[in-house]
């Protein structure tokens, strides 16, 4: 049986198509009693009208673009990068809003700064695009927002016609360092940084580097990862290969990464957290799940791919927004990894942020991570 379509519906309420399409479209220049009529015969005939059709009839595509950047050069690590953890928790929260106001995702897998075209064709294909964590370059990003609603997702502060939707990294990493620092008394850190590529991963180190020396802690080594828990792998190895004694803490850019860190400490029978304690950034679901949990940094991943589609739709629709930035909050998540007492995970992910330290032995060494 084949679809309805716009002229059936004409016939059967007895109106023009170009009535059909007004009322479909809610457009001025008809009775009450018409709109309702055309409304209730495309209710009875099951009539769905065709997106690409209405787009061509008045503009819009009633489709968001999202660009995400692929970092990986290689096919394995790619595939972990685009099948998990944060980027799927911000994707599942814009698909949630887009289906809230009607519209669809298109989305992009790119290489950052390689990716231009990709992106650029992605304008003529939507009605707006969120750009998530500098998928393209910042020359790029001014081309697109002079162009084309953009909600650039954790990114700097807005520096051109673009909104951006970010989380309060300083707040969250303050939060970890001085749990680290002032309760558990570490006083050597090493950091598994992030891309430099990564506005987060960029505010995160600062942060570290800024505290560590206020309070009274050194940064005893750094150490470069792509947020893929391959690189933290490969950076725990390569800590193990130098022969020199591991730091006090070694703080990684994100859970990927400390998860990564983690297995290569169990298979050399390091124990965490007694010998080195090791923490996160994300919160991603499977931290909890960890022996020993991992302590992290929550960030609303879901709420931040909501937030930055709805602000996208906002502004196509030529609402003009009091904020161009949105900053949501992070919260500190206390577990075991970092020497605190085993909790429950549930206490651990909504109620306990900082509790009293469990004592560390004389020696032990300290792994913290971050994303």
């Amino acid at each position: 049986m084949r679809a309805p379509t716009i002229y059936d519906l004409a016939e059967k309420a007895g109106v023009s198509i170009a009535t059909v399409s007004r009322a479909l479209n809610a457009k001025a220049g008809l009775s009450a009693e018409t709109r309702d009529r055309v409304l209730a015969v495309a209710d009875e005939l099951g009539y769905v009208p065709n997106g690409t059709a209405r787009g061509l009839s008045y503009g819009a595509t009633e489709t968001i673009g999202v660009v995400v950047a692929t970092r990986s050069t290689n096919a394995a690590l790619a595939e972990e990068h685009e099948s998990l953890l944060f980027v799927d928790a911000v994707i599942r929260g814009a698909e949630r809003s887009a289906q809230r106001i009607g519209y669809a995702l298109l989305l992009a897998s790119i290489r950052p700064r390689s990716g231009w075209e990709a992106a650029k064709r992605m304008v003529g294909r939507t009605d707006g695009l969120v750009v998530v964590d500098r998928a393209v370059s910042e020359e790029a990003m001014a081309w697109l927002a002079a162009r084309h609603p953009v909600v650039a997702l954790a990114w700097d502060s807005p520096q051109g016609a673009e909104l951006v939707v970010r989380i309060d990294n300083v707040e969250g990493t303050r939060q970890l360092v001085e749990h680290l620092v002032v309760h558990h008394g570490y006083r050597e850190i090493g950091v598994v940084r992030g891309p430099e590529s990564s506005p987060d991963a960029t505010a995160r180190w600062q942060t570290v580097e800024r505290l560590a020396a206020t309070l009274g802690a050194r940064i005893v080594g750094t150490w470069t990862g792509d947020f893929s828990a391959a690189s933290g792998e490969r950076v725990a190895r390569t800590i193990g290969r130098s022969g020199a004694p591991l730091p006090r803490v070694l703080m990684c850019m994100n859970d990927q990464m400390a998860i990564g860190v983690l297995k290569v400490l169990a298979a050399q029978e390091i124990a965490v957290p007694q010998e080195v304690a090791v923490t996160g950034f994300d919160d991603i679901i499977v931290s909890r799940y960890l022996s020993p949990g991992l302590t992290t940094v929550r960030q609303p991943a879901e709420e931040l791919g909501a937030m930055a589609v709805s602000s996208l739709f906002e502004a196509v629709r030529g609402t003009h927004l009091a904020l161009r930035e949105m900053v949501l909050p992070t919260e500190l998540v206390v577990r075991s990894s970092c020497g605190c007492a085993p909790q429950p995970w549930y206490v651990a992910s909504h109620e306990a942020t900082d509790p009293a330290p469990s004592p560390a032995p004389a020696g032990m060494v300290g792994i913290t991570a971050m994303a």
